[in-house]
C-alpha cells in the first residue's frame, strides 16, 4: 500500500473513531467553559485558546492526509484516461 494511502487510512480510522472524536470535544468544551468564564485570568484564557489551535491542527493535519490521497487518486484516473 502506498505511503499515501497508508495515512489517509489512518486519519480516516482517528476520524472516525468515537473515543479520538470525544477526546477533541472535551478538550474544546474545556477551552470553551474558560472563555465563558469571567473570572478567569488571561494566562488561562491564553492556555485555553492554545488547546484550541492545537486540535484545529491536529483536524487539519487529518484532512491533508485525507486531501493528498484524493489528489494521488485523480492523477492515477488522469493517467488512466490518458
Amino acid at each position: 500500500m502506498a505511503v499515501t494511502k497508508q495515512k489517509a487510512l489512518e486519519a480516516r480510522e482517528l476520524l472516525n473513531s468515537s473515543a479520538f472524536q470525544g477526546l477533541m470535544e472535551d478538550i474544546r468544551s474545556d477551552a470553551v467553559g474558560v472563555f465563558l468564564d469571567a473570572s478567569c485570568d488571561i494566562d488561562r484564557i491564553t492556555s485555553a485558546h492554545d488547546h484550541v489551535r492545537a486540535v484545529q491542527t491536529i483536524f487539519d493535519a487529518l484532512q491533508s492526509r485525507l486531501d493528498a490521497e484524493a489528489i494521488e487518486d485523480k492523477k492515477d484516473r488522469d493517467r488512466v484516461n490518458d
